[in-house]
């Protein structure tokens, strides 16, 4: 049950150097999005468009900067996510509630409860990240 559970043993299946690399991955993805976004959104002068686009031109600005906030839960989540993986419990859903727990972490010591969002889709989405790269360490 890929919800729940991940392969037993999997962070020996998946090695530091996948996981620090998927962790650099999950790090500096969502400026490259950002900056594919916000180029995009130059070129149709969404900013223009009123209410909107400037909503969305908000939300791409916020992402190319995530890195800046974004590696300090990177860095307290890898523990944990070496060692949930190690007793194959890095499924979707923990993996969910460990980007939250690490969120509220942030948000309490930023004062600011837009991390708490960000931690839990960054975790996710290094949980996606880690089973493109090592597809085997998440096999039930």
């Amino acid at each position: 049950m890929p919800l729940l559970y991940s392969a037993p043993n999997g962070y020996e299946v998946l090695g530091f150097r996948r996981l620090l690399l998927a962790l650099v991955i999950a790090w500096i993805l969502p400026s490259i999005v950002a900056a594919v976004a916000l180029l995009g959104q130059y070129l149709a002068g969404t900013p223009a468009m009123g209410d909107p686009g400037l909503m969305v031109w908000a939300l791409s600005v916020l992402l190319l900067m995530s890195p800046a906030i974004s590696w300090l839960g990177l860095v307290l989540a890898a523990p944990f996510v070496a060692a949930l993986m190690d007793r194959g419990w890095f499924g979707w859903v923990p993996a969910a509630c460990l980007g939250l727990i690490c969120g509220a972490l942030i948000a309490y010591v930023m004062g600011n409860s837009v991390a708490l969002s960000f931690g839990a889709a960054q975790i996710a989405a290094l949980r996606a990240i880690l089973g493109r790269l090592r597809p085997m360490a998440f096999a039930v």
